[in-house]
């Protein structure tokens, strides 16, 4: 199994959390998100998936796999969808614990699936419905038609949270994180689709 990080973006949330005496929510928080990226490690596992390194975000996690262009689009489904079912299992769990701890993490279960399941490039929502767009598709051709598609939800959603300030600032940020991302992502899909045939035309000689 690979390493387990954090990401720099979570100080500023534990920082929000400690000044607004909201720690017991964090701790509550980075519960979730470790159990939600343990569900997508425990199927890699399952599956014979070499993961690489796993990195906390504050929407989740972000795995690199070691054998990245081996794995199979049935395998990367089973792995993108392995994080919401861990998340709906624990939201079941906390269904019969004590009040005080099961509400709140009742709501914070409820705040990972949703934004997960959004249709964003890396959340599992993007990453399972890139996989199902990418069929019979150059890795080129789906990057290039996805992620257009992914930052044009991120928008949309940072322009519906505008509506819902102050209470939707976190959540704005992380779209504006996310779009970044995208933008990374477009910007080398090119040199991604070289490194593919690259390495595919060696796995086949």
């Amino acid at each position: 199994m690979g390493k387990l990080k954090l990401h720099p973006t979570l100080l500023p949330l534990i920082v929000w959390l400690i000044i607004t005496g909201q720690f017991s929510n964090y701790a509550l928080l980075f519960i979730s998100l470790c159990w939600h990226e343990f569900g997508h490690l425990f199927i890699a596992y399952i599956l014979g998936v070499r993961v690489k390194s796993c990195t906390i975000m504050p929407y989740g996690g972000e795995i690199l796999y070691a054998t990245k262009w081996q794995i199979t689009k049935k395998q990367q489904l089973l792995i993108a969808m392995a994080g919401p079912i861990a998340t709906l299992l624990l939201f079941s769990i906390a269904l019969f614990l004590p009040k005080n701890i099961s509400e709140p993490l009742q709501t914070i279960q409820f705040l990972v699936l949703l934004i997960n399941l959004l249709p964003i490039w890396p959340l599992d929502g993007g990453r399972i419905l890139e996989i199902l767009w990418s069929e019979n598709k150059s890795l080129q051709t789906t990057r290039t038609s996805f992620l257009l598609l992914s930052m044009a939800c991120c928008l949309i959603c940072f322009i519906l949270a505008i509506w819902y300030i102050p209470r939707s600032i976190f959540f704005m940020l992380i779209l504006l994180l996310l779009f970044y991302q995208n933008i990374i992502a477009f910007r080398y899909r090119k040199y991604e689709q070289a490194f593919e045939n690259i390495v595919l035309n060696r796995l086949t000689l």
